[in-house]
């Protein structure tokens, strides 16, 4: 296995952690309750958090991408069109 193989792997690794992570987080921010503020502001914060971890996807076959995907969109959160089109073409 080459050294870019070893490092696409990692990341394949980290982003599905990651994504986990967040779907969970996305899940549990439905059933927060708090002032109209807090919310706003853990809704931003989630999604910074999903750009910035669809930003570094390396591999968009990834079974967990396409659960956060789901659960993103599901939720009324955005993702970048351009990685939904790359998304698409292995749905």
């Amino acid at each position: 296995m080459s050294r870019l193989e070893r490092n696409r792997n990692m990341d394949s690794r980290a982003f599905i952690v990651a994504a986990k992570t967040l779907i969970e987080k996305i899940e549990d921010n439905r059933n927060t309750i708090g002032t109209a503020v807090d919310l706003q502001n853990q809704r931003e914060d989630v999604q910074k958090e999903i750009t910035s971890l669809f930003n570094g996807l390396q591999n968009p076959t990834l079974p967990s991408a396409f659960k956060l995907r789901d659960t993103a969109l599901r939720n009324g959160f955005n993702i970048n069109p351009k990685i939904l089109n790359e998304m698409s073409r292995f749905d």
